[in-house]
């Protein structure tokens, strides 16, 4: 009896259909983008950048590979601005996962499950936007890529940070429980996306320094479809193997994600 009321009570009624996940999507991307920080560090920020260091310059219609300097600046500025919204969206999952409310989700008709989709969704959906925009504004400031193809690759790999930064932002926003250290955490990826080359030329020891950065391989991946091996250095060009972004992404990916894990069960002991 008791397998059968168990069985009874996790398979869910013909009757019933789970409630539709759009409504939550929309409250939660809308409560992102009302933030005040969201708005300035994950679109204005990221855009008025490249707006300064891009389009307002005399040397954006220099060629760059398969582009222009301005198109290489567009892309940088669109990696830098998924990592922060990606950071931004997944610590405060994290925080409302330590403050209880997963369970509160885990006990709602589409379960911890949904919960996880939703905040997936509003993620992807919350890097997009300032994407799309500094991609919009580079197309009607005159950056120019050699062809469609180039220009939507370059917008593809763009999104690749929010892989290990959401990994990054949830994991502090774990070991860190609060919205000043969730913050704390947005701000810090401008930090590596300097590190990463991203807003100007490195070189020397920094230059080394940037190979083991989280925001390194993403950023290099993004600008491929332009500068294919080339990385642009303080000293100068410089040809690099496809295989070490490569294995920095999936490095950082990997390292992060093991850090959630722990990160989790320390918090699920806590209690």
């Amino acid at each position: 009896m008791t397998a059968t009321a168990t069985h009874q009570a996790t398979t869910p009624r013909p009757g019933i259909k789970r409630p539709s996940l759009l409504p939550y999507v929309r409250t939660e991307l809308r409560n992102s983008l009302l933030r005040i920080d969201t708005i300035i560090f994950v679109v204005i920020m990221p855009l008025a950048f490249y707006l300064m260091f891009g389009a307002m310059t005399e040397y954006g219609d220099i060629d760059a590979g398969n582009g222009t300097v301005s198109a290489v600046v567009m892309v940088n500025m669109a990696a830098f601005s998924t990592a922060i919204a990606a950071t931004a969206l997944s610590g405060t999952c994290a925080t409302e996962l330590t403050d209880g409310w997963g369970r509160q989700m885990a006990l709602s008709p589409g379960g911890i499950r949904s919960y996880y989709l939703v905040k997936a969704g509003s993620a992807i959906l919350l890097c997009l936007i300032p994407v799309t925009l500094i991609f919009a504004a580079g197309f009607i400031t005159g950056a120019a890529c050699d062809s469609p193809g180039i220009w939507a690759a370059s917008y593809i790999l763009c999104l690749l940070p929010a892989i290990p930064f959401a990994l990054y932002g949830m994991a502090i926003g774990m070991w860190f429980p609060t919205q000043g250290a969730v913050g704390t955490a947005t701000a810090s990826v401008s930090v590596w996306a300097f590190l990463a080359n991203i807003f100007m030329p490195i070189g020397g020891f920094l230059f080394t320094l940037a190979h083991w950065t989280p925001l390194y391989g993403a950023a290099m991946l993004a600008q491929r479809p332009i500068l294919e091996n080339m990385v642009v250095t303080a000293t100068g060009p410089i040809d690099e193997s496809l295989w070490i972004p490569v294995v920095n992404l999936l490095a950082w990916t990997l390292l992060l994600g093991l850090i959630c894990m722990v990160s989790r069960r320390r918090v699920t002991l806590r209690r």
